[in-house]
């Protein structure tokens, strides 16, 4: 008898399968078979497009002149840890029993894509006698398996949908491939081999970390002035800030932030005018709404994990993997999509139900018992079908956990929590608003109180923490007395590094940074990669050392830099744009539509690799092109720029624009090729990514690195004329500044044990010669602040050295705190 395999993504979603069809299933290693149906799956990609190496032996080398690598036909290679499961469906797809096959893969581009290259490995040529289907499944539903049994689709339906997804598999391989391979060669070209990976999504992402970096070493840091009253109202106190209430948006502040003054002169002045003074007071008080967040997708869980645990977005994948395949507790986490279909509300209240016997069982009873479920039915926020393409959003399952590891429960109670409140009502606050306006002069005061918890209930005292800020009620007729007024003086702040929250979120938000509107619409629904891919992105430019992680942050490293730098340098910038991705999600959704075709895709492609590969022979065939920097002539010579370094007229005198992993300002390399010593730096890093401490110079036009310990390439004699600082109290040998540290007489001749050191920085502040004429003569320096903790986090402390030459900190007495939590 004939026989139907059907061939599904996962073996979960297999055994959902076979639960729709009629008749008992025997369970196999590799699938399920019953009398009229085998049922199996594959494991995610089991094959895809091979390296070049498989098109040709010798493309094993990497050679600028075997580029650009453009075939015809991509060979396919089965990855290494899929083999098992790939013989298994080869056996069963070449049964003669098999007369049906039904593509039962994710119901998207990528689905097809799997089924479409497992298929093609196995048959280089069509078959005879065996028929495709595609089972379109958007809800895994017992009722929706078996409507879309009953309403397979034709294989030939699909072929718009296969064309999309393997233009999009084989350009990203004719750019990733080529480009990688074309700029690794450059990079190499003087000897060495130093592999310089790009890709169409990993360098728009390494893009975005960069352009930010700029941002922050080109900012300058500007003094400004907050001004902080205390008013007094009979026995109530309360604080205010001044506020600029005529501000506009456009005005100088970028931030928007009205309660910035700019002038020392203007905020002593409003303070001296307003201090003593009696205030106006008005108040207003409104009730406002939040509706509670949308269900998680990944990248959503991702990013909450990264902020309140410090999980890394893999890790964050790996526990979810964790509770979807081993503990069965939750639905599949690789999805892009926050919401439900729109049949699923009777496995929602299954799944409720079942809550009520776990931790949080009391909310999942209040829900049920309120009918908010069914009160939400027609809620676009929850049940949505065109708001879904491969799976929906991410939830609990019906079972209830046993032993969870410690991460484990925290994403899973993550998950539970944020599918209960999301059919709880909204929370409900009343936000009061003082203004307090003293000789002209406005000062605001601002309240929050949360009067309806609604699903902020679901999170406890999570939820609650700061929103309880009241105003007591001034008393009636009471004049308010505007008591006194601080200067609070302040510095403005570069724009933040990017972290895995907020790098997930600009990745998936990638859009809104291309100008092009219709290509900013098609990644409206994709971003730069996938959430299923874009932990593995940002772990792949940490393995590569194009970033570092530092506690949270995600830091470019000099390589970064260079990479960007080059593109640019070629006139290739095209690959670390987004608008890259948005162009081909623009073109692949028109493959879908039948208005473009999959020969005039790849055809633009191998135009644009050829490009890129053109692009960047020139640069090897023509490096005397070179602009003359602003700064030329600098003692008598004429300097010029390249892409990553600087260099003079005759090439004799050359230094990088990034040096020891750090990228260095013009006015250091200026201050190098004048001879000056730059240092000591605590952000040098090695080619492993690691931070080390160190002062550069040139020395006889080649780059030289001074470290803390090492009194090597030292001027001892040199040194010693000048004006000792001290003495050491070790030893009573004078101590004189070199470029890295302070050290003592004895130092300088090599003695490690009496002799003493200090470093010229000590977690990341700079130690002056003052400071340390201090501890030399005092044992102590003066209140010494903006000292980085290894935590990243600033401090103020005293310097203090003892008989032995330790220093250690002293920390000031902490501000104890008033009533109210008021530092006093």
């Amino acid at each position: 008898m004939p026989k139907t395999l059907i061939i599904a993504e996962k073996p979960s979603v297999a055994a959902d399968i076979v639960k729709a069809l009629p008749g008992k299933f025997d369970r196999q290693k590799t699938h399920f078979e019953g009398s009229d149906f085998i049922v199996s799956y594959a494991i995610g990609h089991l094959v895809s497009i091979g390296f070049p190496e498989e098109i040709d032996p010798a493309l094993h080398k990497w050679h600028l002149d075997t580029l650009p690598i453009l075939p015809e036909i991509f060979p396919l290679t089965v990855l290494p840890d899929a083999k098992p499961q790939f013989m298994a469906l080869s056996k069963l797809l070449k049964r003669k029993d098999v007369d049906v096959i039904i593509n039962a893969c994710d119901a998207g581009r990528e689905g097809e894509l799997i089924f479409k290259y497992i298929f093609r490995q196995i048959f280089p040529t069509p078959p005879t006698g065996k028929t495709v289907r595609r089972l379109w499944l958007q809800s895994m539903t017992l009722d929706a398996i078996k409507d879309g049994l009953r309403h397979l689709r034709e294989d030939k339906e699909m072929v718009p949908l296969e064309h999309a997804a393997l233009c999009r598999s084989e350009a990203d391989w004719l750019i990733g491939i080529n480009a990688t391979r074309a700029l690794t060669c450059y990079n190499s070209r003087h000897g060495g081999f130093s592999k310089t990976p790009c890709g169409r999504v990993q360098t728009p992402t390494l893009s975005l970390l960069v352009k930010r970096e700029q941002e922050r070493l080109a900012f300058i840091p500007k003094d400004y002035w907050e001004l902080h009253a205390q008013f007094e109202c009979g026995s109530v106190r309360y604080q205010g800030v001044w506020i600029d209430a005529a501000f506009k948006k456009d005005q100088e502040d970028p931030d928007g932030n009205k309660k910035r003054i700019w002038e020392e002169a203007r905020a002593k002045a409003i303070a001296e005018r307003c201090a003593g003074q009696p205030a106006k007071v008005t108040e207003e008080s409104k009730k406002s709404s939040q509706a509670p967040s949308m269900l998680y997708d990944l990248t959503t869980l991702q990013r909450e994990a990264n902020s309140r645990f410090g999980f890394s977005a893999k890790n964050t994948l790996s526990i979810a993997q964790a509770l979807y395949e081993q503990h069965k507790l939750i639905t599949y986490p690789r999805t892009d999509s926050s919401c439900l279909p729109e049949d699923y509300l009777p496995q929602v209240n299954e799944v409720l139900a079942q809550q009520q016997q776990w931790q949080l069982g009391r909310f999942a009873a209040e829900a049920l018992a309120n009918g908010w479920p069914d009160k939400n039915r027609s809620n676009k926020r929850i049940f949505n079908n065109k708001k879904i393409s491969d799976h929906f959003a991410l939830i609990p399952t019906v079972n209830l956990p046993g032993s969870l590891s410690d991460a484990e429960l925290k994403i899973y109670q993550m998950i539970v929590q944020r599918f209960l409140a999301v059919f709880f009502p909204s929370a409900v606050f009343a936000q009061t608003r003082r203004l307090s306006v003293v000789a002209g002069e406005t000062f605001i005061t601002e309240g929050k109180i949360l009067v309806e918890a609604g699903w902020k209930a679901v999170y406890g005292a999570e939820a609650a923490a700061g929103e309880a800020k009241t105003l007591e009620p001034l008393p009636k007729k009471a004049a308010v007395i505007c008591a006194e007024i601080e200067q609070k003086k302040l510095v403005t702040k570069p724009p933040p590094r990017f972290n895995e929250a907020t790098l997930l979120s600009a990745m998936e938000h990638s859009g809104k940074l291309v100008e092009d509107e219709e290509l900013a619409e098609a990644m409206k629904e994709r971003g730069l990669g996938t959430p299923a891919t874009r932990a593995a992105i940002i772990e792949k430019l940490l393995a590569e050392t194009y970033l570092v992680r530092e506690l949270k942050d995600l830091i470019p490293t000099g390589k970064a830099f260079e990479l960007i730098a080059l593109l640019e340098a070629r006139d290739i910038d095209v690959l670390a744009s987004p608008e890259l991705t948005g162009e081909w999600e623009y073109k692949l959704n028109q493959i879908v539509k039948g208005s473009m075709t999959r020969a005039q895709f790849m055809q633009e492609i191998r135009d644009q690799t050829s490009k890129i590969v053109g692009k960047v022979k020139e640069g090897t065939e023509s490096e005397s092109v070179r602009t003359e920097v602003s700064f030329s002539p600098l003692d008598g010579q004429r300097f010029f720029e390249t892409a990553n370094a600087y260099e003079s007229e005759d090439r004799r005198l050359r230094v990088r624009k990034v040096l020891g992993g750090r990228v260095m300002s013009q006015d250091e390399i200026i201050r190098l090729i004048k001879g000056e010593t730059i240092g000591p730096h605590s952000d040098f890093r090695s080619k492993a990514g690691k931070p080390f401490t160190a002062s550069v110079s040139l020395k006889d036009g080649k780059v030289t690195f001074q470290f803390p310990d090492s009194t090597d390439n030292l001027d001892v004699e040199g040194i010693k004329k000048q004006e000792p600082l001290g003495l050491s109290p070790v030893d009573k040998t004078p101590v004189f500044e070199t470029p890295m540290a302070y050290l003592s007489e004895s130092a300088l001749s090599g003695d490690q044990k009496q002799g003493l050191r200090i470093g010229k920085t000590i977690l990341e502040r700079a130690i002056s010669q003052e400071h340390v004429r201090q501890l030399l003569t005092q044992g102590k320096t003066e209140l010494i602040n903006g000292f980085i903790s290894k935590k990243k986090r600033p401090f103020d402390a005293y310097l203090l050295i003892d008989a032995k030459g330790k220093v250690t900190f002293e920390f000031p007495p902490r501000k104890t705190k008033g009533k109210g939590g008021e530092e006093e």
